[in-house]
């Protein structure tokens, strides 16, 4: 039976600027398109704050805060590889973490080098 199924991540109270631009980079490497609306197996749609659809998810993965804070993950995940969504699931965790360490640095006054190596984010922070 397909329906949406909701995931949480380990993101509360997330700032969304910082969460739209974390899916935008999931949505470049992972060759996306943007989106608002995803739907499920039998076409009923669901709003999200962002999502994005692709090859791997054709009905759409999307992203949304709760009442709680807490950021889901929701789509149809109905013949979609488990080790897809957990791969989403772990760039969406690592873009946002390294974006809002990248803005907690340059907010203290650092000067903020970021750099992508082999799929990882590398965050340097230089004292004024």
């Amino acid at each position: 039976m397909s329906h949406f199924s909701l995931i949480k991540i380990k993101i509360r109270n997330p700032d969304p600027a910082l969460l739209r631009r974390a899916v935008e980079m999931i949505a470049e490497e992972l060759g996306g398109e943007l989106v608002t609306r995803i739907r499920d197996y039998y076409g009923r749609t669901m709003e999200v704050q962002i999502g994005i659809v692709n090859d791997t998810f054709q009905r759409g993965v999307g992203v949304r805060v709760n009442e709680h804070g807490e950021v889901e993950v929701v789509g149809d995940f109905f013949l979609i590889p488990s080790s897809a969504v957990a791969r989403f699931k772990e760039l969406l965790v690592r873009n946002y973490t390294a974006l809002a360490l990248h803005a907690a640095l340059a907010q203290l006054g650092y000067r903020v080098q970021a750099q992508k190596v082999e799929g990882r984010i590398f965050i340097r922070g230089v004292a004024p």
